[in-house]
């Protein structure tokens, strides 16, 4: 059978991410490019992978069971490929990374990197700041933001959807907040954040159609939202918060979700960002396939 291997890596894209769009975002190309490589391997194959139409899109049984052989097999691939590249990995890597990805994705895993891959130096910042990757001499950056920046490369990590976090202890002194109106959660809005590259005016969508700017007056800014989080943890009133860094504590009913209905927009997306003159780099590349390994590993552990 004539395959063509490239085909592969972008069929496992889209059994993982169960759309053609996000799959291409992951691959960063273009979306076409994956409709081709799926209709390639049905015909190939003579069989029917994905099940689709414009609501939904999911594996046939054919497409699991080959999507449960592959899926091992191109992680070997990966990892003889790293073994092979590590002769050309020695050196060092410039990254920066926001406060609280670092903490709450990156920290666990930082051992398992300079295990894995010993030849490279990191020189890592922490901040809440969006720098240049030319002038502060970095080779790759997690920046946020709505859209990707322009002028460089992307590579998409996460969606955050913002939302409105309380603690128990605060409901249960104030059990009206559960289901109640902007105009009286943003009385008890103590702490927010923000950070360079948020857009500037968030705006909120409420149940009777409304449509309201997201302003504080009477709330202390804070630039490190994790700060924010462990302040509404211990009690301080509401906020509005990135769910990424939430889902643990809401599982173990420290943080409890309000309003589900008062939506808030626009959502900001997790990028991580590098020159395009810098993207053949072979310590860039591991990076990158490690940030989107280690942001997997958080956005579905239990």
């Amino acid at each position: 059978m004539n395959w063509n291997l490239n085909d592969l890596p972008l069929f496992i894209a889209v059994a993982e991410s169960n759309s053609f769009s996000k799959a291409a975002v992951r691959l960063n190309i273009q979306k076409s490019s994956i409709s081709r490589a799926i209709a390639r391997l049905e015909e190939r194959l003579n069989v029917k992978l994905l099940e689709r139409n414009n609501r939904y899109l999911r594996l046939t049984s054919d497409g699991a069971q080959l999507y449960q052989q592959l899926k091992p097999l191109l992680e070997q691939v990966n990892l003889a490929g790293d073994e092979l590249c590590q002769k050309g990995l020695a050196g060092e890597l410039n990254i920066a990374v926001t406060l609280a990805f670092s903490r709450e994705v990156m920290a666990p895993h930082l051992n398992d990197f300079v295990t894995r891959f010993p030849d490279i130096c990191l020189n890592m910042k922490s901040t809440t700041r969006i720098l240049n990757l030319y002038e502060d001499k970095l080779d790759l950056a997690i920046q946020l933001g709505p859209l990707a920046p322009s002028g460089f490369y992307a590579q998409h990590l996460a969606d955050i959807e913002l939302c409105w976090m309380s603690s128990p202890a605060y409901l249960s002194a104030y059990p009206e907040l559960i289901n109640s109106s902007w105009l009286e959660i943003q009385k008890h809005v103590r702490y927010y954040h923000t950070q360079e590259n948020y857009p500037a005016n968030f705006c909120l969508f409420a149940p009777d159609g409304n449509k309201y700017p997201v302003t504080f007056p009477m709330a202390n800014q804070l630039e490190d939202v994790l700060m924010v989080r462990d302040s509404v943890v211990a009690g301080a009133g509401i906020s509005l918060l990135p769910d990424i860094y939430c889902r643990k504590l809401v599982k173990e009913k420290k943080l409890i979700k309000i309003a589900p209905e008062i939506k808030v927009s626009p959502n900001v997306t997790i990028y991580a960002v590098y020159a395009s003159k810098k993207s053949s780099s072979p310590r860039l590349k591991t990076m990158l396939s490690f940030m989107n390994e280690i942001t997997k590993k958080y956005l579905t552990a239990d």
